[in-house]
């Protein structure tokens, strides 16, 4: 049902060999991989293995010590409602049949990556917190397995969340995980942990770092990465646990003053959009990443590590938007993998207005309510404070870049309830 919806049909991309890559670098893993994706809600891009220096982040880094590191990955928006549908679904978030609403609801035409692996005998799994999560969503569609039981009582909502949940996360994980019925065939399994995300929580045992907000969040990272870590851990203990891939991402970041904004949504400047990404398959040596890439690029990964393909799509809209980041990670130590550029893309909503970011090499061009546009050079100045886009020429070239990628976007024109 794509009602309210309008889907434009732009010009399609043009076929790469990058399906043939993706395909050759899957094949050379094992048959036989499960997949676990963790995400971490309002979770920064600067973590413990990024350099940050508080202790934030043990469990994560030493998993990343182990696995491919992207240190420049994009969210697909800066706010829940508008990024983890489309990461779910492989598509940019105009490209989706969102409807109007902050908790933007995904239809069945948004097909998310539960869905084609659950149709490929994959089975599917899902451990959640949160109400957003439930299938009324989207995102509790094509799973075998929807397990709320983390769930703080009474529900939580996700603007001022003055509960916590990762601990009780986590316990469920490791009870639905510990099932030989979930665990006896190949399986994808997704845990979203919340505690990230404001109100921030005070945890007994969990070091403080003080009073002021960042720290305050900090406090309330290190709690959410060491409950993850226990997951981590059972997983390794297990015996399917060597044949296990492991994603950990967000699907935002969160602002603390540095462009006069505290917390997500609204904008997209690099605290905001610039997410952990963090890929362990076994068998892949760890390598650092610094080539720019998106959230986008997460379904395509997902589906080549099961070597499941879209062969025939079922409509108009059964597509995905990414490309598989496997090409990335078989390539010879040592070798930097190709720039691609990067979108992202927060369409308006009843709390927002359209925001894009274009990311081109190291140039990001932000664009508002598209007819405002600034444009930054991400390598000389990575905190976005120097608007070149007096630099007419410059403009020119960077717009002409945007409007070439946007041409071949998918878009889906949303009605106001209004129009």
């Amino acid at each position: 049902d794509c009602s309210g919806s309008d889907l434009v049909v732009k010009q399609e991309a043009p076929q790469e060999p990058a399906a043939q890559k993706a395909a050759e670098a899957a094949s050379t893993l094992p048959s036989d991989l499960n997949v676990l994706l963790v995400s971490i809600d309002t979770l920064r891009w600067d973590m413990g293995y990024m350099g940050y220096p508080r202790p934030i982040s043990p469990s994560l880094d030493v998993l990343a010590e182990k696995s491919v590191v992207y240190e420049h990955f994009y969210a697909l928006a800066s706010y829940t409602g508008k990024s983890i549908g489309p990461l779910m679904s492989g598509k940019h978030p105009s490209e989706t049949s969102r409807g109007w609403s902050h908790y933007n609801a995904y239809p069945k035409s948004d097909r998310m990556v539960q869905e084609r692996l659950n149709a490929a005998g994959i089975r599917t799994i899902s451990v959640q917190s949160h109400w957003y999560f439930k299938g009324w969503s989207g995102m509790g569609r094509g799973f075998d397995v929807l397990d709320m039981s983390g769930a703080p009582p009474g529900g939580n909502d996700a603007t001022e969340d003055s509960t916590s949940s990762a601990d009780r996360l986590t316990d469920a994980a490791i009870r639905v995980l510990g099932k030989p019925e979930n665990t006896g065939k190949r399986f994808f399994a997704w845990v979203h942990y919340f505690d990230p995300h404001a109100d921030y929580v005070t945890h007994k045992g969990t070091p403080d770092f003080g009073n002021k907000m960042r720290d305050k969040y900090d406090h309330e990272v290190r709690w959410t990465i060491d409950n993850v870590g226990r997951l981590l851990d059972f997983v390794a203990a297990q015996p399917w646990g060597a044949k296990t891939a492991i994603i950990v991402t967000s699907d935002h970041g969160e602002a603390f003053q540095e462009h006069g904004m505290i917390r997500h949504g609204f904008e997209v400047w690099d605290e905001l959009v610039r997410v952990p990404f963090v890929l362990h398959v076994p068998g892949v040596p760890a390598r650092r990443i610094k080539a720019r890439r998106s959230a986008v690029d997460m379904v395509p990964t997902i589906l080549d590590l099961f070597q499941v393909r879209i062969e025939q799509p079922k409509d108009k809209y059964d597509f995905v938007s990414g490309k598989s980041l496997l090409p990335d990670i078989a390539l010879p130590k040592g070798q930097e993998p190709a720039a691609r550029d990067v979108l992202v893309d927060m369409p308006a909503g009843p709390n927002n207005d359209e925001r894009r970011a274009f990311i081109h090499g190291d140039q990001k061009l932000t664009i508002s309510n598209g007819v405002s546009f600034k444009l930054f050079d991400l390598a000389a100045d990575p905190g976005e404070k120097n608007d070149l886009s007096d630099d007419k020429a410059m403009l020119k070239e960077a717009r002409g870049r945007y409007d070439a990628f946007r041409a071949r976007l998918r878009e889906v024109r949303v009605k106001r309830p209004e129009d």
